[in-house]
Order: structure tokens, then sequence, then C-alpha cells
């Protein structure tokens, strides 16, 4: 059985959907109901669900900030999203996170949950069977690998000895052909926080690799090596005939490989190439050549290259930052918790970089060195060390960037999930005066922000800080408290105090006002008039 996990502030919702479906006939147990998203990051941990049903509208942590934090945690889990119409604006964000579906309350019964579960409980299948197969394959054929890993070092270090070459053969590997091209296929790491996280960055590594191995098992010639961090290494090995074109070939399998990497693994590589060279001796030569010419690749956006035979050394000028203050600036940004300024920092000190063609390995160094400060300031430590090794490897410019901003991203959600919110009085009053002069319109956060000449998505997480609420649940509060005197008031219809108040429809009403206040609004006001 399958695992899942129900989040609703709501409490009558999570038993409502406890009883809507027959979770077991579908091979799922609940093991876990949370209220809030700490709770549900607690319990998360505990228990492990393979599924997560959960209200995108909570206080303090929605279920967009929940679902990031799952991801990050156990980037396989899935996702079902429950929205009122109002919370609707959040879809967007929602299909970035891969969410299987987000259901509208208003209209949830027992056969739309069900195919949505159906469809989640399908493709959680199709995942364990997929990372089982993959991790029985790769205890399988460590062995293997690291005897061909040993090879390979072997050969790039120039010993092209009969014994090494047998140990090649032992292992398929036979060079028969005269002819050689070398090419070095890179992960993009930025891809891999962005698709993954860190945790199981091994096991990708490895899926990339097999993807490699079948393309190569189709073609004559072509052997494929794992190195370590984020590279893999091909060599084709061939005779000239009037059939084929070598370097076409080659270019051929380079983006059949890209195009299976994005589409099976949401991966995105950078591969680059060699030129024709002749006999074994030349393998350490080229491939010296081609680390250089892909260091001198950095500021390209190109993701496929062919080395040219002859190319000039590149020569690159140390970054220089004392003009711009771009630590001062993004420590600044970080403080006043401006994820667009920070970016822009960013982006800004890569245009620099590149202008002044600076040494991949001197703006890298000072990248790290910045975000190691908005840890220390954060006290956010998790993958540290994995993080800064690993982005020291990147070999593109924007690749280097979107790492950066992935973290900073990820410190900035952690800190804010453990914020204790504040109050900021006179922008609560401004608020509460708008929502008070136009109580009878469906007042949207967009208009709102508008008014107060705000970004929509800086005004969202803005009123979060402020609140501990999102919008939508603040705005019902606030008119739930106003229903609450209007029903003591014997004139007044439910459906006229539902239009006040800018709802169209009486059920709707009722429903909202329940879950505020408690009590249906016909019982309230049954309550009062007996008063």
């Amino acid at each position: 059985m399958f695992k899942v996990m129900l989040v609703d502030d709501d409490a009558p919702m999570i038993k409502y959907l406890l009883h809507l479906i027959p979770w077991s006939e579908l091979g799922l147990q609940v093991v876990a109901t949370a209220h809030s998203g700490a709770k549900a990051l607690q319990l998360f941990q505990e228990t492990k669900p393979n599924l997560v049903i959960t209200d995108i509208g909570m206080a303090k942590m929605d279920g967009i900030e929940l679902s990031e934090q799952l991801k990050k945690l156990q980037p396989s889990v899935r996702i079902i999203f429950l929205t009122c119409h109002e919370d609707f604006h959040y879809a967007r964000q929602a299909v970035k996170l891969n969410a299987d579906d987000y259901l509208i309350k208003d209209e949830l019964n027992a056969d739309t949950l069900k195919q949505s579960v159906e469809k989640a409980v399908k493709l959680i299948g199709h995942m364990k069977e997929s990372t089982e197969s993959l991790s029985f394959q790769e205890e399988i054929a460590r062995n293997r690998d690291l005897l061909k890993r040993s090879f390979w070092k072997q050969i790039l270090f120039g010993d092209h000895s009969e014994t090494n070459l047998n140990s090649g053969r032992r292992l398929g590997i036979e060079w028969k052909e005269p002819s050689y091209m070398l090419g070095l296929i890179h992960i993009d790491y930025s891809s891999l926080i962005r698709s993954y996280g860190l945790k199981d960055k091994q096991l990708i590594y490895y899926g990339l690799y097999n993807i490699a191995q079948e393309l190569a098992n189709s073609m004559d010639g072509i052997s494929v090596f794992a190195d370590e961090g984020l590279e893999l290494h091909c060599v084709m090995n061939y005779r000239h005939n009037l059939a084929i074109n070598p370097a076409e070939s080659f270019r051929q399998f380079a983006l059949d490989l890209q195009s299976k990497a994005e589409k099976y693994l949401r991966l995105e590589t950078f591969i680059v190439f060699s030129y024709e060279f002749h006999g074994l001796t030349g393998i350490g030569k080229t491939y010296g050549e081609l680390k250089q010419y892909n260091l001198g690749l950095y500021y390209e956006k190109a993701s496929l290259h062919k080395m040219p035979s002859k190319f000039s050394c590149f020569t690159f000028n140390e970054f220089e930052t004392k003009e711009e203050n771009f630590k001062e600036k993004l420590l600044h940004a970080y403080r006043d918790e401006d994820l667009v300024a920070i970016s822009d920092i960013l982006d800004s000190a890569a245009e620099r970089a590149a202008a002044e063609k600076s040494s991949p390995f001197s703006f890298i160094s000072h990248i790290s060195q910045w975000v190691r400060l908005l840890e220390s300031e954060s006290g956010y430590d998790k993958d540290h060390s994995s993080f800064h090794s690993d982005l020291e490897k990147t070999v593109r410019m924007q690749e280097t960037l979107q790492s950066v901003k992935e973290r900073v991203r990820a410190i900035m959600l952690e800190v804010d999930s453990e914020e204790t919110h504040g109050i900021d009085k006179h922008k609560k009053q401004l608020i509460d005066r708008y929502i008070l002069e136009h109580l009878s319109e469906n007042i949207s956060l967009v208009a709102i922000a508008n008014h107060l000449y705000l970004n929509p998505s800086y005004f969202s997480r803005f009123f979060k800080k402020m609140t501990g609420l999102n919008f939508t649940d603040y705005v019902h509060h606030y008119k739930m408290k106003i229903a609450l005197q209007m029903l003591k008031n014997r004139e007044l219809t439910i459906e006229m105090i539902a239009a006040k108040l800018g709802y169209s429809d009486r059920t709707y009403f009722s429903k909202v006002f329940k879950k505020y206040n408690g009590i249906s609004p016909v019982d309230y006001k049954g309550k009062v008039g007996k008063i």
C-alpha cells in the first residue's frame, strides 16, 4: 500500500476527505492528517507518505510553500492541491512544482477525488518500479563500472600497455580502428538541483550514464565512461569510409543524448567533442585540449560544441568587485527579503564577469563566498559542502548563476518558514479600510496590491509575513466578523447579507461563515433572535 497524508486547516474538510472515497480499496493508507504546514512537515518526516493532498490557502505556511519544502525532502512525492476559486492564482506556481492536480473544493466529490488519486497512484507505481530497477541495476553494474573507470584513467595517464588494453577487452572495449574522437558530457548542475535537489545526485547521474550506454550500444565504435563529479566521457573509434561522416555521427549521438536526458530525467546537459585524431597516444593530449577548450566556452550559451583542430588558448582576467560592491548589495537585498533584487544583483555580476572575460574560477570563487555569507547570515547549512564543491565544477555561466539562484531561494524559503510574523499597523489599517470600502465586491489580491502600488507577488509575500494569513483567508475572516453583526438585524435576510459582503451564492457564503464562526448563519440568526 502507498501512504497518504491529508493537510487542511479546516478540520471538517479533513473529516470529509477521510470518508469521501474508499482509500484502502485504492491501495492507499492515510497515515497522517495535519491542520498546518508546520505540523505537516513534522509528520511528513515521520511517516514518509508517497502522496500529499493539501489545501493551498492555509495560514503561516500555505500549500505552495509546504510543497516546496516536501519536494526538497523527497523529490518523488506526489502532490494534489485543494483550492477555493479565490486561491486559483496559485495555479501557475503549482504547475512549477509538477503538482498532479488541483481540485476546487466547491466542486469536489467522490468521483473527482478518486480520479485524481488513481492518476497519482499510477505515477507512484511507475516511479517505484523505475527506481527499484535502477537501484538494482546500479548494484549489479557497480563493480564493472569501477573497472571501466580504472581502465579509462590509465588510458588518460598514458598507459597503453597490453596489460591495460587486455583489461579493456575483458570489459568489452576493443578499439581496433585507427581514428578517434573524444567527447565530454556535463550535467547542468542547476537543472539537477531544480528537478531533484542533491539527495539523489548519484542515482540520477547513473541514470544519465545508463541512457548514454544504451545509445552507445546502438551505434558502432562508441564507448562511454563515468567520471567523478558531473561528467561522462565518450570515445568514438572508427575507420573512414564514404558511408559515414564521423563528426555528424558524433553530433547526432550528442543530440539524441541531450533529448533523452531532458525527456526522461528532466536534465539539461552541455556536450563538447573534439576534432579527429589518430592512435591511442593522442587521447591524453586531446583530452587536455578539450578541457581547456571547454573552459573557454564558460560564457557561451549553446549546449553543444565541436572543438576545432586549432584554437588559441583563452586568456582570462581576475574578477574585480570593489567598484560595484556586489557583496554588500546582495546582503542588503537579502535582509530586505527581496528575491527579485538578489536575482538582479547576481545578473549584474555575471554581466560584469562576461564583459571583462573574468576567469571562471575567480568568478565562481567570489559568488560562492557570497552564498556562504548568506548561509552564515541565515544559519542555513543544508548540503553546504556538497553544494559548494559541485558549484566549483560548473562549466557555463548560466549554470553557475541558476544554481546560485536556486540555492538562495532555498535559503529564503527555509528562513521564511521559521520566522515569527509581525504586524505593520499602518499598512494593515490601509488594507482594512480598502476592504471596508469595497465590502460588496469580490476583493482580489491583485486589486489591493494595485491600490497600494505594490507588485502582486511581493504584496502576497509581504501580507503573509505581516499577518500570518494568506490574503483570501484574511478577507473571509474580516467579512465574517461583520456578518455576525449583520445577522443580528432581523430585517436582513441571509441572501441580502451575502450580497452585501460580496458573496453571490448563499450556499458558498454559508460554508465560509461556518468555517470561520463554527456555526451556520441560519443557526446563528435563530440563536440571536431568541435573545
